[in-house]
């Protein structure tokens, strides 16, 4: 019984609904709630609207630049994206990890980042 817990914890569906849960604690008060940056209202010391979310994809010529959106959150999670006001995200690394493919190859990356980037991916207009 153990084993199938731990397997429907691993599914995509899990990761794009953990996903969600850390969007919604972490992102959505600049990105807004629907991921197309319109949050922020009030948020001292942001001076440009925040990228739209859903449309990644579109702008990486269709295809989910996971590597990229990979790139940054980890950047955010090391507070090394100078210039740029967001949230710390260093409470999004964990010693549980994914192994995830991108664009260069299969990864593991932290767990809670796995996830975020599940649901980002899941949440890319047409």
């Amino acid at each position: 019984m153990a084993a199938c817990v731990f397997l429907a914890a691993c599914s995509p569906e899990d990761r794009v609904s953990r996903g969600a849960v850390l969007y919604s604690e972490n992102c959505a008060i600049c990105h807004g709630g629907d991921l197309r940056g319109g949050g922020g209202i009030g948020v001292v010391g942001l001076n440009k609207v925040p990228t739209d979310l859903t449309t990644l994809a579109v702008r990486s010529g269709g295809d989910f630049p996971r590597g990229e959106v990979l790139a940054l959150l980890n950047d955010y999670a090391a507070g090394v994206q100078p210039g740029r006001l967001m949230r710390p995200f260093a409470h999004l690394t964990s010693q549980d990890t994914e192994r995830i493919k991108t664009e260069q190859g299969r990864t593991r990356i932290p767990a809670p980042q796995a996830a975020l980037l599940a649901y980002l991916e899941a949440s890319q207009l047409p």
